[in-house]
């Protein structure tokens, strides 16, 4: 089986997500990884307000991981593991499109992106498109689901769907909650999701290649709720006040 990973060259997450993307590179099933180059000047702003707002840990994660060595480290581990790289703007492109049908890649596994993919390159893929879900599916929904979750005292963690053109919808392979009673420290959490998100992909990848199907359960909300954004200034303000760590 032929997996292509897409990812973001600049995330928020502690170490750019990179114990999750340069773990896969090894994986048997993973042909190559697509990054998505989305540095501009507003991601600096972002790290610039997460600063000024006392979510220290989140904005220096923001900078370094826009200035520092990335994508570096990624494309030397997917050079020793005998693996493609590509850095792109749009996943949406024809260029996209056909990269998917030249080296005939059976699925996609989205990973720590904001692209919304539009139906030409959900359908590529001879599986389609799996994203890796920040938040529990059905009822988390949107950005920052986690952080969301933990500030409400909710279970957090993360859903592994297979794509459709609506947001965060399609069927649910896995669901896996990470957060443990009392947690606080969102740098924290996230440092711990990442392994668990690495061995999930791995084990479904493994299972996809030995004849598995691309089938879950329903992805049906069970309360209403919209879909969550990445939060306000006063969010974060009202968050740390909580004894968030961010």
């Amino acid at each position: 089986m032929r997996t292509l990973i897409v990812t973001s060259r600049t995330t928020f997450v502690p170490g750019n997500y990179d114990d999750m993307i340069i773990g896969l590179a090894t994986c048997p099933q993973v042909h190559g990884l697509v990054v998505l180059d989305n540095r501009s000047a507003a991601l600096v702003k972002n790290g610039l307000a997460l600063l000024a707002v006392g979510a220290r840990g989140l904005g220096l994660s923001l900078l370094r991981n826009t200035f520092g060595f990335s994508h570096r480290r990624r494309l030397e581990a997917y050079r020793l593991a005998g693996k493609k790289v590509w850095t792109m703007t749009d996943l949406n492109s024809q260029d996209a499109v056909s990269l998917v049908k030249t080296e005939a890649i059976d699925l996609i596994v989205n990973a720590r992106t904001r692209c919304i993919y539009q139906e030409p390159i959900l359908s590529a893929p001879r599986l389609g498109c799996i994203n890796v879900h920040h938040g529990l599916l059905p009822d988390q929904r949107g950005t920052m689901c986690d952080l969301w979750a933990l500030a409400a005292g909710e279970g957090a963690g993360f859903s592994l769907h297979h794509m459709t053109a609506n947001i965060d919808a399609g069927q649910i392979l896995k669901t896996v909650q990470v957060s443990q009673p009392g947690d606080a420290d969102y740098l924290a959490y996230l440092r711990r999701a990442m392994a668990l998100e690495l061995a999930a992909t791995q084990q479904l990848l493994a299972g996809l290649a030995s004849g598995g199907a691309v089938t879950g359960v329903a992805n049906v909300p069970t309360i209403r709720r919209p879909h969550r954004r990445n939060p306000s200034a006063a969010a974060f303000r009202h968050m740390l006040k909580q004894g968030m760590i961010l």
